[in-house]
């Protein structure tokens, strides 16, 4: 419309000027020619200016909106198929961001199935010579590190223990409410291919042959004897692999016994928390083997004042505990905490067992960080007093 208007409205106006100029007027005629020919060069301009603006005022309307729809918030508009690649760059952290939770989120373990393979139990993997360092602490913790401890009786027990973990081992014709664990140490490193002594490498492992601990302190020097503490000294790294793999087979147990579906996510997510907040998996790993998963019915107490039985293996501690924290040296310290509540909870319903107390406490407290005060064997020894004085 614009082009058409510019033709002819100079063309019309110029005959107009012709038919009413005067004869001899020929230089007028020239120059009032010449005057109108600029005006029309001038409208023109002017004109195509104005279409010119017309046409990309719309275009520019769109840009504006455009901008501000992405600089504000909200969500785009449906005409909008794609956002603009500054804006996908900036957003895109935020996409791939971690949950605060990525330490215990694990989607699967929400289900409330009863089988334990429904849950992601995560897997506990120890190199040869990080076991070997573990070993010797929960050796340290067992016997003191004493050589000739390894093989040992208790004057409070009715059983050998033996090894860096003390593993339980029932004379012949005894039967006892424990777990029984030097058998299973020793099948787990007949499959490892370590080679027992003879007199222990039979079909079924056999019974501890000595009956009594005055028959077996007797027998402390004898070549069987000898020969049984310098197998157990020279195997750390795999009787700390056994302790590893009864840490993993204690999740498969503790959930079979627990039906009840957000007890079982407790469980699972409290585990995850403990083993993420340690590399080398010794709280765990310790408190197992010092006081078994917590799934036998006969490792258990009456509470006097509630009539329910209480256990005190690592399912209670798990079920006590209740941070959400991923901080290793807060879950460390929660879990200590937890451990001692237990092992309290079962002195006050086993009386007579206020004779270890101070021993255990000292143990527990090796699971919190170094830097952790409270890990002071004396510190915690005292806390615990206290704690049992309130109750």
């Amino acid at each position: 419309m614009g082009g058409d208007f510019i033709g002819r409205w100079p063309a019309g106006s110029g005959r107009k000027t012709a038919r009413q100029a005067k004869p001899g007027q020929y230089s007028a005629k020239v120059l009032a020619c010449g005057s109108l020919l600029l005006s029309c060069v001038i409208v023109a301009g002017m004109a195509t200016q104005t279409a010119l603006a017309e046409i990309a005022a719309p275009a520019a309307t769109r840009v504006a909106a455009n901008e501000k729809e992405q600089d504000g918030p909200g969500v785009a508009q449906a005409s909008h198929t794609q956002k603009s690649e500054p804006e996908t760059i900036l957003r895109q952290p935020e996409v791939q961001k971690p949950a605060p939770e990525a330490a215990v989120q694990m989607p699967e373990a929400r289900k409330s199935s009863h089988e334990a393979k429904d849950l992601p139990v995560p897997q506990l993997v120890l190199p040869g010579d990080l076991a070997k360092k573990i070993g010797q602490k929960i050796w340290l913790n067992e016997t003191g590190g004493k050589i000739d401890a390894i093989t040992s009786w208790s004057a409070n027990e009715e059983f050998a223990s033996l090894g860096i973990g003390h593993f339980i081992w029932f004379p012949v014709g005894k039967w006892l409410p424990f777990e029984e664990s030097f058998p299973a140490l020793l099948e787990f490193m007949r499959k490892k291919n370590v080679r027992l002594p003879a007199w222990l490498d039979q079909t079924q492992i056999p019974a501890n042959p000595w009956t009594s601990r005055a028959e077996f302190r007797k027998n402390s020097n004898s070549p069987q004897m000898k020969e049984l503490r310098q197998f157990l000294l020279d195997t750390v790294a795999e009787q700390t692999q056994f302790m590893v793999e009864r840490t993993q087979g204690a999740m498969e147990k503790i959930l079979k016994t627990t039906p009840d579906g957000a007890e079982r996510e407790h469980i699972v997510i409290q585990f995850t928390r403990v083993i993420r907040a340690s590399e080398n998996f010794y709280p765990l790993i310790d408190y197992i083997n010092f006081k078994g998963e917590g799934t036998n019915p006969n490792e258990a107490a009456m509470n006097r004042e509630t009539g329910r039985r209480q256990g005190w293996g690592l399912k209670q501690v798990l079920l006590k505990m209740n941070g959400d924290t991923s901080d290793p040296k807060a879950v460390r310290a929660e879990f200590a905490d937890a451990a001692q509540f237990v092992l309290q909870q079962r002195v006050r319903n086993l009386p007579s067992n206020r004779v270890f107390e101070a021993g255990w406490l000292r143990r527990v407290a090796t699971y919190r960080p170094i830097a952790d005060p409270e890990s002071s064997p004396k510190r915690a020894l005292r806390k615990s007093l206290r704690v049992t004085a309130a109750q």
